[in-house]
């Protein structure tokens, strides 16, 4: 097993920030000396974790989803 794991996908996404928010977001990179994209990714993942009816919500998606049951398009067939 390795030491060092393979660092999480990377997307590009667009977003619109508030001016003041921009500010804060590039000031905040600033202080802990890394890049804005790092500061908005653990700031996001820290406060949706932290809500809870989000996390209720979720649970309950991934319910739904394992309980649905696959359709004949979505299951794999085997040809002879």
């Amino acid at each position: 097993m390795a030491y060092i794991k393979k660092p999480p996908e990377l997307v590009s996404r667009s977003i619109k920030l508030e001016q003041p928010t921009n500010e804060l977001l590039d000031d905040y990179a600033r202080f802990v000396e890394c890049t804005p994209d790092h500061v908005a990714n653990s700031v996001l993942k820290k406060i949706l974790w932290r809500d809870p009816e989000y996390r209720k919500w979720r649970a309950e998606q991934k319910i739904t989803a394992q309980s649905k049951p696959l359709s004949d398009a979505g299951a794999i067939r085997k040809t002879a």
